[in-house]
């Protein structure tokens, strides 16, 4: 399927054929695309009948423009979402992801510091002296070719300073360690430099098409590569690895000039943004976490299959004030907890994208105060029509202009409003649209007040419920670990007596099968004997006195070979045979039992002896322990879901209580303001009333507009072609 960048496609519409011709256009990351292109390309695809197929996660990294039409168009239609996750190997890294998906960051965190992948720090240099310390401990231990470490390990950051940093001490920790060779410096724009080394791992930033050209391999954005040739000119040659299924690795390689390079056509590419690592899966990432909000955080610990650990500097995460006031940090413990309690903070305080309509504030209520008028409209009219205007207002021009007649407020008038605003000053209450529920009707507030009280006791029942439900988790798995095992452990107890008896059986059929082995070497044996005796049946007596033996010895020779290798045949039959009984006895007993799913036995017999020793070892070694950590974690899925619907509703329950509460403070102001100000009171009535009628009114008008069926345009393949 041919690729391009949305910009491309927009491109395209505007300036050439648009989407004509192209049945289906998928829009991969589609959260990264802003509602603007998405409108452009959406009503492009309405005119060619082209299919629009938008895959991402809102939840992941978003567009830098606003963009919450992905995140809306998936609720709306109810889209597809990914529930299983296989890149993550470890089960402890998938449920703290899966806590994170539920918006509970703090307790994800947590997850994961047990794990041990949160790493808390004093300052920013200490914590890029550990990312450092820990890239060059994994790589001198796994990956010493720089092509594999390109693979495998990423570093990660959320800003280009922090990568710049962080790429300028891995080139100098490889530098000091002699694994780099010829460099050359090269301007940048805005006035930077960049040093390249032989052996530096690099990161292609633009797109350069030379095979269009035909000037070689293309030089795709984000292609990582190694710089294995400098020339003395400053020209660079880098050279990428390209692995296909069933091949063997091959090699491209290509010449940058100097002025690419000082383009800024390559980077250093030990470390990158988190942006930049899309798409990316290795074995560890290393992620230094300041700057990163709660979407790209996430990518950002989902890029590794095996670990992915995060960085948290506590000088530049946790406010002033908390630090002022608890001082340095003084055990390792402390700095961890606030460590992930500042950042769980700062993520909380973001919100995803927001659709652009969802930036359009509703008009203001009518005022309270001022009675509208003719001339009163008249002038709101105007100044509306000023303000869509697409005249520049300058003051000189304005001057040289003719000055138009602005309306002015009567002196009857404003005597009302300056009487209406003392009158509110006295009654000591704020404008009633600026009230928590002023804008509510007096059953309405009724109501808030007396089901306020009902759903808070509700809400308290859940959460009690829930706060027992986690209580008795939590006492009981204290309690298994006090005793030394876990659920987990106690559930798996029955599988090892199993797999014991399976054992045994598979002893026997290895028994059987060396005899099998012995029992075909004695009748090989036999049988090359028997082609000895035949060499002499054709020769006379007088020979065979020569060779020391007569004719009826050679006879009876001849037929004791021939029954031992009847025999051994016999016998490695009945070996092979005896060998396939003992192994079908071992998986039977694995394949008839209950636990036959949780083991993997759901084969109806197994080839050989040797596949039923694997699985048997797979069963004992990974299958078991694996079952165990399943039903361990989910106990703590289980704590964890309980503890977040306790607190949940007690928040629920909370927001009751203040619901009614102030309702009934609204109720009383009114009956207050009813009895003194009966002036005041009677305008906000009305006031209330003009709200109510314009709400009632878009509300149908909504409601008219939503429940007409869309239907899609007819699917076409573009103009037909004259042959």
């Amino acid at each position: 399927m041919p690729a391009r960048t949305v910009a491309a496609w927009i491109q395209q519409i505007r300036t050439g054929t648009g989407l004509t011709g192209i049945d289906v256009l998928v829009v991969d990351e589609a959260t990264m695309v802003d509602d603007c292109s998405a409108k452009v390309l959406m009503r492009e695809a309405a005119r060619t009948g082209t299919k629009l197929i938008g895959i991402g996660d809102p939840l992941q990294l978003q567009t830098v423009g606003v963009g919450g039409w992905f995140r809306e168009v998936h609720r709306l239609v109810g889209g597809l979402a990914l529930h299983e996750n296989r890149r993550q190997e470890d089960a402890a890294e998938r449920h703290a992801l899966e806590v994170w998906r539920t918006g509970d960051h703090d307790q994800a965190l947590r997850l994961l510091a047990d794990r041990g992948r949160i790493h808390p720090t004093e300052s920013v240099d200490e914590a890029r002296s550990q990312i450092l310390t820990a890239w060059d401990e994994l790589r001198r231990e796994k990956w010493p070719d720089t092509y594999d470490l390109g693979d495998e390990l990423v570093v990660l950051a959320a800003r280009n300073a922090d990568v710049d940093a962080l790429n300028a001490g891995v080139q100098q920790i490889r530098r000091a360690a002699g694994e780099l060779g010829t460099e050359h410096t090269y301007a940048l724009p805005g006035g930077d430099r960049l040093t390249l080394a032989t052996g530096d791992a690099v990161r292609v930033r633009a797109n350069d098409y030379r095979s269009r050209r035909g000037e070689g391999p293309d030089l795709l954005n984000g292609y990582r590569a190694v710089v294995s040739e400098i020339a003395e000119d400053g020209r660079i040659e880098i050279t990428w690895r390209t692995r296909t299924r069933g091949a063997d690795d091959a090699f491209v390689s290509a010449w940058l000039t100097p002025d690419q390079v000082a383009s800024g056509a390559l980077s250093l590419g030990y470390a990158m943004t988190i942006a930049a690592s899309q798409g990316i899966t290795c074995d560890t990432s290393l992620l230094y976490g300041h700057g990163a909000n709660a979407f790209a955080t996430y990518p950002g610990l989902t890029r590794g299959k095996k670990a992915n650990h995060l960085w948290l500097p506590l000088a530049v995460i946790e406010s002033e004030d908390t630090c002022a006031r608890l001082g340095d940090a003084r055990t390792e413990k402390e700095r961890l907890e606030r460590a992930v309690d500042a950042f769980a903070r700062y993520l909380g305080q973001l919100r995803s994208d927001a659709m652009v309509s969802e930036l359009f504030h509703e008009p203001p209520a009518p005022a309270p105060a001022v009675v509208p008028s003719p001339t009163r409209t008249h002038a709101v009219r105007a100044s509306a029509e000023r303000a869509r205007s697409t005249t520049v207002h300058d003051p000189r021009q304005r001057e040289a202009q003719p000055q138009q007649r602005v309306y002015q407020l009567p002196d009857e008038q404003k005597q009302c409003l300056a009487d209406m605003q003392e009158e509110r000053e006295l009654a000591g209450g704020r404008a009633w649209n600026r009230r928590p529920y002023g804008d509510r009707t007096d059953q309405e507030l009724t109501k808030l007040i007396a089901n306020g009280p009902v759903d808070a006791r509700r809400e308290d029942k859940a959460a009690a419920a829930a706060e027992a439900t986690e209580l008795a988790l939590r006492e009981q798995i204290a309690a298994d670990h006090a005793r030394g095992e876990t659920r987990g452990l106690r559930e798996v107890a029955p599988l090892y007596p199993l797999l014991d008896r399976a054992d045994e059986q598979l002893t026997v059929a290895h028994r059987e099968q060396a005899r099998e082995t012995a029992m075909a070497v004695h009748a090989a044996k036999a049988d090359e004997h028997l082609r000895v005796l035949a060499a002499a049946d054709g020769k006379g007596r007088i020979a065979l006195r020569m060779a020391g033996i007569s004719r009826k010895e050679h006879r009876q020779l001849t037929q004791e070979a021939t029954e031992q290798r009847a025999a051994g045949w016999r016998e490695a039959a009945d070996a092979r045979a005896a060998a396939y009984r003992a192994s079908e006895t071992a998986w039977d007993i694995v394949r008839s039992s209950p636990y036959a799913d949780v083991l993997g036995a759901t084969e109806h017999q197994l080839r050989d002896v040797d596949t039923l020793a694997d699985r048997l070892t797979e069963m004992r070694e990974v299958r078991v322990p694996a079952r165990i950590q399943q039903i361990d974690t989910g106990d703590e899925k289980r704590v964890s879901r309980a503890h977040g619907q306790a607190a949940k509703a007690r928040e629920n329950a909370a927001m009751y209580r203040a619901v009614a509460t102030d309702a009934r403070t609204e109720k009383a102001l009114r009956a207050r303001i009813s009895e003194d100000h009966p002036k005041l009171h009677e305008s906000e009535v009305k006031a209330r009333a003009d709200l109510q009628r314009t709400q009632e009114t878009r509300t149908a008008r909504v409601a008219v507009q939503g429940g007409r069926s869309y239907q899609p345009p007819t699917p076409t393949r573009g103009p037909r072609r004259s042959r």
